[in-house]
């Protein structure tokens, strides 16, 4: 008898001294924004949008969050400081969105990530993007069609919601893995911010701790074929006194690697397989030659791949991940790194596009 009543006791003792939280006891932090500030001893401004319970959701109303930051000399104390300005236990198994600010994107991401892949708590499929003007402006910003706090970035970057040739998704994991990864670079979309509403159009491409180059939206848009296999694109065409568009339907890329001896440069051939339809035409197309038309679309698609491949190389960036395939094909570890890096940027492209005109959309 005794001996149960110890172990009841016990068992007691260990249920109160135990660190679980009821749900009503936890604030649940939906995305995450990161900052650069102008004091160096507090140089890391973290920003919290945390979701506020609500009984039920109906059309018309607005998503109930709460924002709180604090500056710090790490991001581990300021999240420490940031539990004192609230009454409940901070939860970060919910947040699915990772800002950072510009300016700290063009200085230094290493250490500030850091933190993220040791948190046991941070999930890896969680999205990472480059906040402009900053992080906390971004995660202040409510858009009206938001129901859900920081719900309208989700279907953004998961393409659940909307499915954009210029919107380009990036996880924790991936980018940790490029940050890490010799022959192959890391990038993330920008968000800016406009009055209540997103703009996601441009891509940031880093070398291994900072923003190299900013591409325009018609060069992300390249980038997102080249780099993510991206399918649903468009591409506008001048021919003559025509031009169109055609909706691609099927596309397929591939590429390899030849040469880089000692007296051979390395040549990195592209091709890219694409079939599509007329959806936009000045003129009708239907009457036209189509072997014309479809030149037209690989020539200034050529044209187009070849100056972001140019472009990232001048830039000492390599997202697309050739060092990684020479890397593989050859078998002497460091030392093939070290001839990759003199090779890259001597290296020549050898871009190829074959474009199969389907139709003429649904008229002539």
């Amino acid at each position: 008898m005794k001996r149960s009543i110890c172990c009841i006791a016990l068992f007691s003792v260990l249920l109160t001294g135990c660190g679980f939280k009821d749900i009503d006891r936890r604030f649940f932090v939906l995305a995450m924004g990161v900052d650069l500030t102008n004091n160096p001893s507090k140089p890391y401004r973290v920003t919290l949008k945390l979701g506020i319970p609500s009984p039920r959701i109906e059309p018309g109303t607005t998503n109930k969050f709460q924002l709180v930051s604090e500056e710090a000399d790490s991001i581990t104390q300021a999240i420490r400081l940031l539990k004192s300005k609230v009454d409940k236990e901070i939860d970060f198994g919910h947040a699915k969105v990772f800002v950072f600010g510009k300016s700290l994107a063009e200085q230094d991401m290493v250490r500030p990530f850091d933190w993220f892949m040791r948190r046991r708590d941070i999930q890896m499929i969680g999205y990472v993007a480059i906040g402009e003007p900053s992080a906390a402006e971004v995660l202040a910003a409510g858009p009206p069609s938001e129901r859900l706090p920081a719900n309208y970035l989700f279907l953004s970057f998961d393409q659940e919601g909307t499915e954009s040739s210029y919107i380009v998704t990036e996880s924790i994991s991936d980018f940790y893995r490029r940050l890490m990864e010799k022959g192959k670079d890391p990038y993330m979309p920008i968000i800016h911010v406009e009055k209540d509403t997103f703009v996601i159009k441009q891509v940031a491409v880093l070398d291994k701790s900072k923003v190299r180059v900013i591409l325009s939206p018609e060069e992300t848009r390249v980038f997102n074929q080249l780099v993510r296999g991206f399918e649903k694109f468009d591409v506008h065409t001048d021919h003559g006194d025509t031009d169109f568009d055609m909706s691609i339907m099927s596309y397929k890329l591939s590429y390899h690697l030849s040469g880089g001896s000692s007296d051979i440069p390395v040549t990195i051939h592209v091709k890219s397989t694409m079939k599509g339809m007329a959806e936009e035409s000045s003129k009708p197309v239907f009457y036209e030659d189509w072997r014309e038309l479809q030149e037209a679309v690989e020539k200034q698609s050529v044209k187009r791949n070849l100056h972001l491949l140019t472009l990232l190389q001048s830039k000492g960036v390599d997202p697309v991940g050739f060092g990684l395939r020479y890397r593989a094909m050859h078998y002497e570890g460091e030392k093939e790194w070290e001839r990759w890096k003199e090779l890259y940027p001597k290296a020549k492209f050898d871009v190829q596009v074959d474009f199969t005109m389907l139709s003429s959309g649904v008229i002539k």
